[in-house]
């Protein structure tokens, strides 16, 4: 079952990158050793699932390479090379004798650029599957999980082909110690006979490329796998979670306790607060890819969907101000929730689109509404601090904040979330630090003294 996001969740999260130059968090997972390997970890990064089987077997394929020494090496531009002889536009060779002599000969008389790929093609195939069975061999001595070992019967299946066991009994050094007759049979077998089962092998060798990665990035970052978990209410819990975009980024906990469904998050700006609602919903959607997630623990139950509001635009082509697009949103995943479905909904900064008296009975009003709602989990952050007062009596609300100190006048972050609520207003002194009303007066004093012709 995939699991339900949409267009702004993903560009909030920085999932992908929209600009040149500006780093997503793909780019922080994307560390394959092939380009085969690097367009399947696309994919798979664009398909989170909800099914909980599914998300088991795939930790489980991760969880194999992390734990055991097992390596499948591969060479990048020999596979490119490969996929390269598979497009070519020569028809293949015939498996014949009479043909493989003739082929041969031929290109000895005249060099044939398409017989020169082929040959190549073929080489660096051979190269590929001895590799890849050594691999095979290796395996043998550890509990492979049921999926993995399903690809590695795939496998053997094309080992046990007479041309493939043929040339792999007595592997080429060079290329120049294939005959004519192994490159035809090779070719015919790649290109007709056996494509498919070909193609098939190759994609459980991007696969293992994906598995690899995701296990290195676990030993070198301090990734860990997620861990999860059932029951009839929805659970969340993680520790150290970190944002991996940020060049320094700063690790926090957090955990919804029993019967608590909404944590409610204030805090002064550039404190931390929308970095820490992208980390959440980071977590979450990684989770439901079966990834490692930047975390020292992660536990949480299986959703049906993640919808996040922390950076919404106008909507001018369908003539939305910022808060009716605001009100749009929300409406929006209040349809899903009624739809039956098991929500992670993040929303920063409710209502920032309208006057502070509407933004507060806006805010005040649809939180009180979400929590009376169970089965669902959210995040919601404001600067509008009375409406902290106003729910403090509401059980299923968790109160956190983000706070700052002042160092030679200087506001200090230290990033990291607290419990309660901030009682912080400091806005008006970042604008005096700024020095913007002093600019202001000095070109009022200007215009003051100019002569008016």
């Amino acid at each position: 079952m995939l699991f339900d996001t949409d267009k702004q969740t993903i560009r909030d999260l920085n999932l992908f990158e929209e600009r040149a130059n500006v780093k997503s968090v793909f780019s922080a997972y994307n560390r394959t050793a092939t380009k085969g390997g690097r367009d399947m970890l696309n994919r798979l990064f664009r398909t989170p699932v909800s099914d909980l089987e599914f998300l088991q077997s795939r930790k489980a394929e991760v969880n194999f390479f992390f734990q055991n020494k097992c390596l499948l090496k591969l060479n990048s531009r020999h596979i490119d090379f490969i996929e390269h002889y598979l497009t070519n536009d020569r028809f293949p060779l015939r498996g014949n004798f009479i043909d493989a002599a003739y082929n041969g000969i031929m290109n000895k008389l005249s060099s044939d650029g398409n017989y020169w790929i082929i040959s190549n093609g073929i080489f660096y195939t051979i190269r590929l599957l001895i590799e890849m069975k050594s691999f095979m061999s290796e395996t043998e001595d550890f509990v492979v999980p049921v999926s993995l070992g399903e690809d590695i019967k795939l496998l053997k299946s094309f080992f046990e082909l007479y041309a493939v066991k043929n040339c792999l009994n007595d592997p080429p050094g060079d290329i120049k110690d294939m005959t004519f007759l192994q490159i035809n049979n090779l070719d015919q077998l790649l290109r007709v006979s056996k494509k498919e089962l070909f193609r098939d092998l190759l994609n459980i060798v991007y696969k293992i490329d994906v598995l690899q990665t995701l296990s290195g990035i676990m030993k070198s970052d301090g990734y860990s796998l997620p861990e999860y978990q059932q029951g009839a209410q929805p659970s969340f819990e993680v520790i150290e979670a970190f944002n991996p975009i940020l060049p320094k980024p700063v690790s926090n906990s957090f955990t919804f306790e029993q019967d608590s469904t909404i944590c409610f998050v204030t805090g002064p700006n550039m404190a931390g607060k929308s970095t820490f609602l992208k980390t959440m919903g980071l977590m979450v959607y990684l989770a439901h890819l079966g990834f490692p997630v930047p975390a020292k623990k992660l536990k949480t139950t299986v959703f049906d969907g993640l919808f996040t509001t922390i950076n919404l635009a106008d909507n001018l082509n369908l003539g939305y101000s910022h808060f009716y697009s605001e009100v749009h949103r929300v409406k929006e995943i209040a349809v899903k929730i009624n739809a039956e479905k098991n929500l992670f909904v993040i929303f920063d900064e409710l209502f920032r689109g309208t006057n502070v008296k509407d933004a507060f009975d806006a805010t005040l009003m649809i939180i009180s509404a979400l929590a009376k709602i169970r089965g669902n989990l959210f995040f919601i952050s404001t600067h509008i601090l009375e409406a902290a007062e106003e729910l403090e009596h509401q059980d299923s609300i968790i109160f956190n904040c983000f706070e700052s100190e002042l160092v030679d006048q200087v506001p200090v972050y230290d990033y990291k979330l607290k419990k309660g609520v901030s009682k912080e207003r400091i806005g008006i002194f970042i604008i005096k630090q700024e020095h913007i009303i002093e600019i202001l007066e000095q070109i009022a004093e200007k215009q003051s003294k100019a002569v008016i012709p």
